[in-house]
């Protein structure tokens, strides 16, 4: 039998993967003022600037799982900077679970 916790995880699991994709939209000053601990990959230009690429927490630093879904289906439309940081996005839902969840 599966512990409570168990059961949790497995739930939250669930939303992540089959959660619809409707959720409010962020509007562009919204994700210009989330910190970069919000966003899948920080990339830095030549000229210093942040590429920020793929958010998926929220303001309060909690999962939302439809733009996390969101983020997700457009890795493959990301221009990256450095093509290595395709692999490090490529890995983060994996570590974006392990926070609390906003449904």
């Amino acid at each position: 039998m599966l512990s409570r916790m168990a059961c949790v995880t497995l739930a939250a699991l669930a939303l992540t993967w089959c959660a619809p994709a409707a959720a409010e939209e962020w509007s562009r000053t919204y994700i210009s003022r989330l910190p970069d601990s919000a966003f899948a990959v920080v990339e830095t230009a030549p000229d210093s600037r942040k590429a920020r690429h793929l958010p998926h927490h929220d303001g309060t630093g909690a999962v939302d799982l439809a733009h996390l879904k969101a983020a997700r289906s457009r890795l493959g439309q990301v221009k990256w900077l450095d093509a290595a940081n395709e692999e490090k996005a490529a890995r983060f839902p994996e570590t974006a679970g392990s926070r609390r969840v906003r449904g």
